[in-house]
């Protein structure tokens, strides 16, 4: 009788201890990966140095999975802005009875991308004042990076 007691006991122990608490913070604050993410990087030593590009993505919402979703379609997007964007880039100055006013439009298109093999992520998040902050950063080989963007290159030609 006491078998059958014990391995209910230890599942649920067991159970428990795979969960990690979710840091409660007074002040807004970002891991530092985060705050200098780099576009691109290399990994290993000597001749086995591998080229990876990066991309980084925040999210905040009063849901966690909300929060996540966000990290993860910015973090996308900025990848997909370096592989298939075009910007547009406009600035008029107006001279008028000596008084100069200027105007500066600039707008970016992000076309559908294919973005495959992002090979690793990096996550942090905290909650404060009952929101959830999150923060991810993607990995890609770069040698898959620059592939996306030949791709990318044929498909507008």
């Amino acid at each position: 009788m006491k078998k059958f007691l014990l391995i209910p006991i230890i599942a649920t122990l067991t159970a428990c201890s795979g969960m990690k608490t979710v840091e409660n913070r007074k002040e807004y604050a970002m891991p530092d990966w985060y705050q200098e993410c780099q576009q691109a990087g290399v990994k290993g030593y000597f001749w086995w140095k591998k080229e990876f590009a990066y991309a980084c993505g925040g999210g905040e919402s009063l849901h966690a999975q909300a929060a996540e979703e966000q990290m993860y379609a910015i973090a996308m997007n900025n990848f997909a802005k370096r592989i298939n964007s075009e910007v547009n880039s406009e600035t008029v100055i107006d001279i008028v009875n000596d008084k100069k006013s200027t105007h500066t439009k600039i707008s970016y298109v992000v076309k559908s991308t294919t973005i495959r093999e992002h090979m690793r992520t990096e996550t942090a998040q905290f909650t404060m004042q009952g929101r959830h902050y999150t923060f991810v950063r993607l990995e890609m080989p770069k040698e898959v990076f620059n592939q996306l963007i030949a791709e990318a290159k044929a498909q507008k030609q």
